[in-house]
């Protein structure tokens, strides 16, 4: 493959033309979200993805105020809310006792500004996918191996599984929770040939189960009062080792069910995931209603709905990165800080990632010079940020699976929930990037 040294510069947020180039590795929600960023700021950008075309797998994500607030500092909100669902506009769950017929409604968690919204992964990507150029976009590109470069001037060479490689300034791995590219920076101690594999990823002890159902058969399955309700208003129902939510996509026409259980004799052990064992796996309709045969006939209901259900292993960056950066080799999104959904927030980091790496590598005091030393605004101000919503969405689950918070009061639960995630979405993002603008003020 031609280096994309090759690239002609395109101008920069300044109006200037940058003199470096960057890949980005994955095609996802963050690296697509991350590529169009820096190409619509003029940085030379060119994406590699391992499929033979941009695809999500999974179903149903939720996107917070502060990722919505993200897409429209990126120019992607407009895009995004024609497929954006917002059953209840500000409203992010009812948190409602699974077990018990009555349902004991504990609390509701209210969103500010944008309001709460779902979106089906593959509907957000395909919005996104009409803004970059096809030429910027290479397919079927699986990654083997990074070289990081031997001298100050060199460039990060990146080999394919087909034998092409490609040059560039910096590399932005965005390659998912499973991320190769993130053993680069596992293994820093390696040498300058680094990749695959990654001693970081642990299995969380969850499986969740996954299931697209048609609101007409939801609401057949629930009776018409009972199931409209549940079908157009978002609901977390919590038992002990186990929750189910419930939320709305396709404009209603939707509801996404995913129900976790947990076995927590696994964690916090950090016990490496069955080895030979498939991380998604089909699964019988006997071990599904068994694992939530204790729920109330309602939620049974909804959970018999999954027909053909599949169970997904839920795993965690641990322990969590200190750094994202190695040389000019960096992790953004899943591939940095990837775990378990339990806030609906992942997505969100990673959207945020992106446009703090767009603004920072746009700024006109970064150039190919000082590129690596720019890279630490990166890590002082995006690693905290993330990290603490990576390890508060590893609590929430155990606080919804009453191994946490008030685990034996539920009243003080609710009241607990009512303002849990304040910290995701109140998120400062003009702080953030003045911020960035002081680091790179004082040290380059």
């Amino acid at each position: 493959m031609t280096s994309a040294t090759s690239a002609t510069a395109a101008p920069s947020s300044d109006g200037g033309r940058k003199d470096f180039n960057v890949a980005v590795v994955g095609g996802g929600i963050g690296g697509l979200t991350l590529a169009i960023g820096l190409h619509d700021r003029g940085v030379p950008v060119h994406i590699f993805e391992s499929a033979s075309k941009f695809a999500e797998i999974g179903a149903g994500i939720a996107i917070g105020p502060n990722a919505q607030n993200a897409l429209q500092r990126l120019g992607l909100y407009e895009s995004f809310l024609q497929f954006a669902d917002f059953p209840s506009r500000n409203l992010f769950f009812q948190w409602r006792m699974g077990e018990g017929e009555e349902q004991r409604l504990l609390s509701e968690t209210i969103c500010k500004q944008y309001g709460m919204a779902s979106i089906h992964r593959a509907e957000l990507l395909d919005t996104f996918v009409k803004r970059m150029p096809t030429e910027l976009c290479s397919f079927g590109k699986r990654l083997k191996d990074i070289q990081q470069p031997e001298s100050a001037e060199g460039k990060v060479r990146i080999t394919f599984e087909d034998g092409s490689t490609h040059d560039a300034d910096l590399v932005i791995g965005c390659d998912g929770i499973h991320s190769r590219v993130r053993g680069a920076l596992d293994r820093a101690t390696a040498g300058p040939s680094a990749v695959a594999g990654s001693d970081s990823l642990v299995w969380s002890g969850s499986w969740a189960y996954r299931g697209l159902i048609p609101r007409e058969r939801f609401v057949a399955a629930l009776g018409k009062e009972k199931g409209e309700f549940y079908a157009d208003t978002a609901q977390m129902l919590l038992a002990k080792d186990s929750h189910v939510l419930i939320f709305p996509i396709h404009g209603g026409k939707t509801v996404n069910i995913v129900a976790f259980r947990t076995d927590r004799s696994r964690w916090p052990q950090r016990t490496p995931f069955p080895k030979g064992e498939a991380w998604i796996q089909e699964t019988s309709k006997e071990e599904l209603m068994r694992d939530f045969a204790n729920y109330s006939s309602d939620v049974v209901k909804m959970v018999e709905c999954i027909d053909k259900p599949s169970k997904w292993a839920l795993h965690q960056v641990v322990p969590s990165l200190t750094s994202y950066i190695n040389g000019r080799v960096i992790v953004a999104g899943d591939a940095a800080h990837g775990g378990v959904p339990h806030q609906g927030a992942m997505a969100g980091q990673a959207i945020e990632d992106a446009l703090f790496l767009s603004n920072l590598l746009s700024h006109p005091r970064v150039k190919a010079q000082n590129l690596t030393q720019a890279l630490g605004a990166y890590d002082r101000i995006r690693v905290p940020r993330a990290n603490r919503v990576l390890e508060s969405s590893l609590e929430a689950g155990d606080t919804y699976e009453f191994r946490g918070v008030a685990a034996d009061d539920p009243a003080k639960l609710g009241e607990h929930l009512v303002e849990r995630f304040d910290h995701i979405w109140d998120y400062d993002l003009d702080k953030e990037k003045q911020q960035m603008e002081e680091w790179l003020d004082a040290n380059l």
